[in-house]
């Protein structure tokens, strides 16, 4: 093995750990979102009205703020949305590393489609991840506020592109292997 591929091999265990750890707290987020709506719609009044009560919001003038049961129920549909998509994301990038980390090359038709599925989850999330930050400021100071997050459009496009180079190297891979 080159230099490289051992330095690809090693940062890749290092990845592959960290991405792990992302793994564990994204469950966590979305198990606590689905308790959230779990109490929203299934509890007893006693129940949903001491678990509101956690989300009254004091602003900078005195003024306590509620959030209503369906507009908080919908801001944690959104979040649980979101943090499903990149939980889904994580586990495409955590499959990228662990190959590498097995000393697999980079350049295999699993990782361009692995690539293209990552790059359609980020573009996905530009729009519905900017619009649970609207619900947000929406509920909670009452200005709507959605704008497409440009950068991440941006970049799930630019990932899309890299999984076209990605495929071209899979033809020079296999181009190579055939070779030998």
């Amino acid at each position: 093995m080159s230099p490289h591929q051992l330095k690809i091999q090693s940062t890749s265990r290092y990845i592959v750990i960290l991405l792990k750890i992302g793994l564990v707290l994204l469950t966590i987020i979305s198990l606590l979102a689905l308790t959230a709506i779990g109490i929203l719609l299934f509890s007893a009044e006693h129940t949903k009205a001491s678990f509101l009560a956690a989300f009254q919001v004091t602003a900078n003038n005195g003024t306590i703020l509620e959030i209503a049961p369906r507009p908080l129920l919908i801001m944690f549909v959104f979040m649980l949305i979101d943090a499903l998509l990149i939980l889904i994301a994580i586990l495409f990038v955590h499959g990228i590393f662990h190959d590498l980390q097995g000393g697999c090359t980079p350049f295999t038709r699993k990782n361009t489609t692995r690539i293209q599925i990552i790059a359609c989850i980020t573009i996905v999330l530009s729009i519905v991840g900017s619009y649970s930050d609207a619900l947000v400021d929406y509920y909670t100071i009452g200005e709507l506020t959605w704008r497409i997050n440009a950068i991440g459009l941006l970049s799930g496009l630019i990932l899309y592109c890299i999984s076209f180079i990605f495929r071209y190297g899979c033809d020079l891979q296999q181009a190579s292997d055939e070779t030998l």
